[in-house]
């Protein structure tokens, strides 16, 4: 019988997929989608969760289709600012899972111990085992995550029967304009993952013999796998829960925050190298207490609000840097 790192070297893209899609899902999928939805009304958060599927499928498309953005975001000085991003998605993560806790018997302080025992566990595995280990565990991860969100999911209904929470559709122009920019904001995040550009790269080197597949229907998959489990979860906005499923809803979202958490402190060794990724993904599990008091939307809104500006700046660099060699090739 195969191994399972056997079976990725072989047929890697499902694998792949898996891994964009929880990397992509970060602690703040399940959480700011229900706050948008109870907040804003249910059409505004579709405009969001939209928002969130394309934004991986607009990945593959752009940096398969201009060949300079690889170049670009590879570039050393894009690869660090991207990797400071990186610092605050892993902030963001932790974060989550502190406050999920929050509302269980349980308490905040033993979401902080979770999610400090769970940083300083990627600050070693990913250090010693790199890039396989990390779409692995996410893969595997994230088939958890479907199973134990239909169960939550499920189970949430039937505690809540008739007695739902009361969600607008949210039609208004102020609600409306909300999820339309948030979506927007959403749409440069797969940019500031040197980790998706190292999945670019190790599909065309292939040193260690895994197939090469077609990347960009991988990052196509990838959103769609992610907008899955959205449809999954978006429910649970309407339902209420008990003491109980409060504690299995803290787990599911600890397990989605997992698989950011990790690979945010993969893409900073990608960025840093060993030593310095080492320090870098210390300091900010050394640090994070002091950015607890912002919470998981005020971070969020924090880091996408920076993050498009240079993201389009970028962009738009490689556009024009590959309009200029084409018009140089065609000149000479």
């Amino acid at each position: 019988m195969k191994t399972l790192k056997e079976r990725f070297i072989r047929n890697p893209q499902t694998y792949y997929a898996l891994s964009i899609a929880a990397t992509w899902a970060g602690i703040g999928s399940l959480m700011n989608g229900v706050t948008m939805t109870q907040t804003y009304g249910a059409i505004p958060s579709l405009i969001w969760v939209i928002g969130n599927v394309l934004a991986c499928i607009l990945f593959g498309a752009v940096a398969c289709k201009i060949p300079k953005v690889r170049e670009v975001f590879r570039s050393r000085v894009m690869e660090y600012i991207c990797a400071i991003m990186c610092v605050f998605q892993a902030w963001l993560s932790v974060n989550g899972m502190q406050t999920v806790f929050a509302d269980t018997a349980l308490g905040p302080d033993f979401g902080k111990y979770v999610a400090y025992a769970l940083a300083v566990v990627f600050l070693i595995i990913l250090l010693r085992f790199g890039m396989i280990r990390n779409v692995l565990t996410d893969g595997f991860g994230w088939i958890i995550v479907y199973l134990m969100a239909a169960a939550v999911t499920v189970a949430a209904l039937l505690h809540t029967g008739g007695a739902v929470n009361q969600i607008t559709l949210g039609l208004e122009a102020e609600p409306m304009k909300t999820g339309i920019w948030k979506a927007i904001l959403l749409l440069p995040g797969p940019f500031t993952y040197p980790y998706f550009f190292e999945i670019l790269a190790y599909n065309d080197q292939n040193e260690d013999g895994t197939a090469k597949v077609n990347v960009k229907r991988a990052f196509t998959m990838g959103g769609i796998f992610f907008g899955i489990y959205m449809a999954i979860v978006f429910p649970l906005a309407w339902t209420k829960f008990t003491p109980a499923l409060n504690i299995v809803k803290a787990v599911l979202i600890t397990i989605i925050g997992t698989s950011t958490l990790s690979s945010s402190m993969y893409s900073i060794y990608i960025a840093f190298g060993k030593k310095v990724g080492l320090a870098v993904n210390a300091g900010l599990i050394a640090f994070w207490s002091v950015l607890i008091p912002l919470g998981v939307m005020g971070m969020w809104t924090l880091m996408a609000s920076v993050r498009i500006y240079f993201v389009a700046g970028g962009i738009l660099f490689a556009i024009v840097w590959n309009a200029r060699e084409k018009r140089k090739a065609a000149t000479t």
